[in-house]
């Protein structure tokens, strides 16, 4: 147990305050304390919705870190850099506007202890669609920090609100909701994009350090592979629960890229529930099945360049993704999470299966999906290839 000491009324850390411009994170001035933050990404404009300007976003969060005597995010330090700190010993507290999501308007929190740095993410939430997408996610992640002893999710610390003038006319008050995570560190988003030189499809790593770049073929592969073997980790074949929805477009899953390998991890649980009515006596086969056939496709959906149409991955991502999830049931198959034998069981199940019997499925799956989705006319006008190489892919499988 990593223990701290209350701060005393003599010791106040240090905060610096930044935000993001052309040229990377600035130290925030006068004006840009007085600036609104975008809150939605609807069309600019007078809207019923709240604003918000940097100085009080900052000051709500410094509200909540500072709670008790900066008491919270001590222990959130001593927890993550694995040592017994004292809240004197906190040397500087940096804090980052990140960029603004639909829901979220996360800041980077880096604790300075030592030499060292504890880095954390605060998710803000101000509209009433955002804060019960972050009560809703938050429960998520506690629970399934509670479920499975595994660390593909970033670990929540503490929850916080603070009040803040937030009206069209600056006399409104309303809330911010927020809860202190752990910050990706070195891990990056990635996204589809059009090699122009090559001409070619690929995926594109958001390096802030490097620039943006494109990642051979084969870490491209390995990508989905462990984004596939992650879903599946989480996935509950006794009540058919699994993280849902999740979307390559939205940035959920990251990267840490290094010279012969790739780490990737899942920043976002917004929901975890069951497609299924397992009243209903669907089999475990036929469920996860299910599970397979979503993972399938969906894992193929992306935004080119994260902002852009509507894109589908290429025909490696169907391999990738069928590896990482055998990948992913052999893990639980030796961690004791389900039967010793499964795999080889459900393997032999997948390899029986008829072309038509996987169609039958998919289209099943699509008609029940919200037709209203950007991803489905996508998903529609691919699927009967996918459904041929998928089925293929399946005759080739081996469980061990």
């Amino acid at each position: 147990m990593h223990r701290f000491k209350p701060l005393t009324k003599a010791h106040q850390p240090k905060i610096k305050y930044l935000v993001p411009s052309t040229h990377g994170h600035v130290p925030v001035d006068e004006s840009a304390l007085h600036a609104h933050m975008r809150l939605t990404r609807g069309e600019p404009g007078p809207t019923d919705y709240p604003t918000l300007g940097y100085g009080r976003y900052f000051s709500g969060i410094t509200d909540v870190i500072s709670k008790d005597g900066y008491k919270l995010l001590a222990g959130a330090a001593a927890g993550q850099l694995a040592r017994d700190i004292r809240v004197a010993d906190i040397e500087e507290i940096v804090i980052y506007a990140e960029k603004d999501g639909s829901d979220y308007h996360p800041a980077r929190i880096e604790v300075v202890v030592g030499g060292a740095r504890a880095v954390f993410v605060m998710n803000v939430a101000v509209t009433a669609r955002g804060k019960a997408w972050l009560c809703r996610e938050l429960e998520v992640l506690q629970y399934l920090m509670s479920k499975y002893d595994f660390s593909f999710l970033p670990r929540v610390y503490f929850q916080g609100e603070a009040s803040c003038d937030a009206g069209q006319d600056g006399e409104t008050d309303t809330s911010m909701l927020m809860f202190l995570a752990d910050w990706c560190q070195g891990y990056h988003e990635f996204h589809l994009s059009i090699d122009k030189e090559a001409g070619s499809q690929g995926l594109v790593l958001w390096d802030a350090d490097k620039g943006h770049y494109h990642l051979s073929r084969l870490q491209a592969w390995q990508a989905h592979r462990q984004a596939a073997k992650i879903l599946t980790l989480y996935y509950d074949l006794e009540s058919f629960e699994q993280i849902f929805p999740w979307h390559h477009a939205a940035g959920d899953f990251v990267i840490r890229a290094q010279e012969k390998s790739i780490d990737v991890r899942l920043v976002t649980a917004r929901q975890y529930a069951s497609m299924l009515d397992r009243s209903a006596g669907v089999s475990v086969h036929e469920a996860i099945l299910f599970f397979l056939l979503n993972l399938s496709a969906r894992m193929r959906l992306d935004r080119l360049d994260g902002v852009g149409p509507v894109a589908w991955a290429d025909d490696d991502c169907v391999d990738a993704t069928l590896a990482g999830f055998v990948e992913g049931l052999k893990t639980k198959e030796l961690h004791g999470i389900i039967g010793t034998g499964f795999v080889n069981e459900f393997v032999r199940h997948l390899r029986s299966l008829a072309k038509e019997d996987l169609s039958d499925r998919f289209h099943a799956l699509i008609d029940a999906s919200d037709q209203a989705a950007p991803d489905i006319p996508v998903i529609r006008r691919h699927l009967e290839k996918h459904i041929s190489k998928l089925y293929s892919a399946l005759q080739n499988l081996r469980g061990s």
